[in-house]
């Protein structure tokens, strides 16, 4: 290891230098020792972490919302993809960023359901799932 003016080896010191009985160092070492021990004991769960002032800039979840996880064939993927981009083409400026694909996601489920809800097994999403079936 090589040492700058600034810096400072320790355990070097520890190591090859004692004077009247007393090592020099020992106490930068107990210090950082201390604090590198609260860290893990702050991590461990030992110690409370202090708490951060709330940001202002951060959002808030939106009541209501549950994060969801679903599988896609590769062909829905890319449509719904290419359908988020041709979206943003009919908004104006300021509204692209309304166009994401769970709220296009989110709007096409809801269209399917009202659908479903009126006609039942005539709906479109009992056609489609009836197809999914046979093939």
């Amino acid at each position: 290891m090589s040492n700058t003016v600034n810096e400072r080896d320790i355990l070097a010191d520890i190591l090859n230098d004692s004077q009247n009985g007393s090592v020099r160092g020992l106490d930068e070492l107990s210090k950082l020792i201390h604090v590198i021990g609260s860290d893990q004991d702050r991590l461990a769960g030992n110690v409370k972490p202090r708490r951060k002032a709330a940001s202002p800039t951060k959002k808030k979840k939106k009541k209501g919302k549950r994060k969801t996880t679903h599988y896609l064939n590769q062909d829905v993927f890319d449509n719904l993809g290419a359908a988020k981009k041709n979206i943003k083409e009919y908004l104006p400026d300021g509204s692209k960023t309304i166009a994401t694909k769970s709220r296009i996601v989110e709007s096409a489920i809801k269209v399917l359901l009202g659908e479903f809800e009126q006609k039942g097994e005539d709906s479109y999403l009992v056609k489609e799932l009836l197809k999914k079936k046979d093939s």
